[in-house]
C-alpha cells in the first residue's frame, strides 16, 4: 500500500501561468533537522520502528540515524562495503543516492555507482545487511540494472531516451499485493523515470523488462512511488539539482506502469518553502500514522541559512541539509507538505 517501512513542481505541465524557476530564497525559511559538515544529499528514507535511516549521496554513499524526524540525528557509517568491490565498480567516484528497504532476503539497499569502461556513466547495484544501519555487502559481481547490457546486468534499460546514457536513483516501491519494484532515472537529457519488477527477496529482476513511466525533455529524476487505494501518486524531481530551481512535483495515475498523460503538479519549490532548492524528497508512513517527507536544499556558509541564487552564482561555499516535514493526503490521493519541523 505504501513505499517502505522498517518491516517488510509548480505545476510542471507547463503551463505558463506556472513558472517552475523559483526566485531565489529570500523570506526566512524552516531550519534542517540535520546539516553536517558533508552534505546530506538524495536521501532515501528508511523507518524502522520509531526511528529513522537516511541514506544519501556519499563516498561509499552515507547512513545517518535519527532518533525522531526532527532528530537528534548522527551519522552511522558507510552504505556500502567496497573494500571488495565488484568488477563493475569503479571506486574512484563517490556512490550516489542509495535506497533501502526490508524484504524475505533481509535488509537490501540499491546503489548507483559509476560504472568500469561506461565513460563516467552509471549501473544500480543490489548489495544485503544484516541490520538496517549496514554497512551493505554488493550482491554477485554483476549489477541489477545497466544499460545495453553492460556489465551483465539484469535490466537492460530497453528503449531509453539516450543510448549512452547510465542510470540513477533507485527507489524501491511495494504494491498492494505485495508486489516488488524497483523505480530509476535514465542519465542525461531527455531524461526518464522507469520501473523494473522484481522477486520477492528484491535482488533480482523478474517478470518483464523495465517500462517507462514518463519522460521528460529536461531533468526528470529521484522517482518515489506510493499507492493510495487504486491511485498511484509519483513524486519526482526537477530542474537543476546544483541551484535555487530544483522542485519537487507529483503526479497520480490508476496504472502504476504509466504517468505520461498524468498533471505535474508542484510540493516543493523555493517560492513556496523559502528553501533553496527543496528536492530529493523521499516520503513514509511514521509511526502515529501519518506521512513524513525528507528532501535537501542548499545552505550557505558556516551557517543553516538557504542559499541564494547570487550566493551560488558567485560560488559561496554550499553544502545541502536535511529537512523534514509533515505529509498530509487530501481527498483522491492529494498530496500536500504541512509543517516543517
Amino acid at each position: 500500500m505504501y513505499r517502505k517501512t522498517g518491516f517488510g513542481a509548480v505545476l510542471l505541465t507547463v503551463v505558463s501561468a506556472f513558472v517552475l524557476v523559483t526566485p531565489p530564497a529570500t523570506a526566512a525559511g524552516p531550519s534542517p533537522v540535520y546539516a553536517p559538515e558533508g552534505s546530506v544529499a538524495d536521501p532515501g528514507v528508511l523507518r524502522v520502528n520509531g526511528e529513522f535511516y537516511v541514506f544519501s549521496t556519499a563516498g561509499n554513499g552515507r547512513v545517518s540515524r535519527g532518533d525522531t524526524a526532527n532528530g537528534p540525528w548522527r551519522q552511522v557509517g558507510p552504505a556500502v562495503d567496497l573494500s571488495d568491490p565488484p568488477s563493475w565498480v569503479d571506486t574512484g567516484q563517490a556512490v550516489w543516492a542509495p535506497d533501502a528497504w526490508r524484504t524475505s532476503a533481509g535488509w537490501v539497499l540499491y546503489y548507483s555507482a559509476a560504472a568500469r569502461g561506461f565513460g563516467g556513466q552509471r549501473c544500480i547495484g543490489a548489495a544485503t545487511s544484516d541490520q538496517a544501519g549496514g554497512p551493505y555487502t554488493p550482491v554477485g559481481d554483476t549489477p541489477l540494472v545497466c544499460p545495453g547490457g553492460r556489465h551483465d546486468g539484469e535490466d537492460t534499460v530497453p528503449g531509453r531516451p539516450v543510448a549512452g546514457a547510465g542510470v540513477i536513483d533507485p527507489s524501491p516501491f511495494v504494491d498492494g499485493e505485495g508486489r516488488r519494484f524497483l523505480l530509476y532515472k535514465t542519465q542525461q537529457t531527455p531524461s526518464s523515470l522507469r520501473m523494473l519488477r522484481l522477486g520477492d527477496g528484491g535482488l533480482h529482476w523478474t517478470g518483464n523488462p523495465s517500462g517507462e513511466l514518463l519522460r521528460r525533455d529536461g531533468i526528470v529524476e529521484n522517482p518515489v512511488m506510493v499507492q493510495r487505494g487504486s491511485e498511484y501518486v509519483l513524486f519526482a524531481s526537477r530542474y537543476g539539482y546544483h541551484n535555487c530551481s530544483y522542485a519537487t512535483v507529483w503526479l497520480r495515475s490508476r496504472d502504476k506502469w504509466d504517468f505520461a498523460g498524468a498533471t505535474e503538479h508542484a510540493l516543493t519549490t523555493t517560492a513556496g518553502t523559502g528553501i533553496c532548492g527543496p528536492g530529493g524528497a523521499d516520503v513514509t508512513p511514521s509511526l502515529d500514522g501519518g506521512w513524513r517527507i525528507f528532501l535537501h536544499g542548499w545552505v550557505c556558509g558556516a551557517g543553516t541559512a538557504p542559499c541564494t541564487t547570487a550566493q551560488i552564482e558567485n560560488g559561496a561555499d554550499r553544502r545541502r541539509a536535511l529537512y523534514a516535514a509533515i505529509l498530509h493526503w487530501g481527498s483522491g490521493a492529494t498530496p500536500s507538505v504541512g509543517a516543517f519541523f
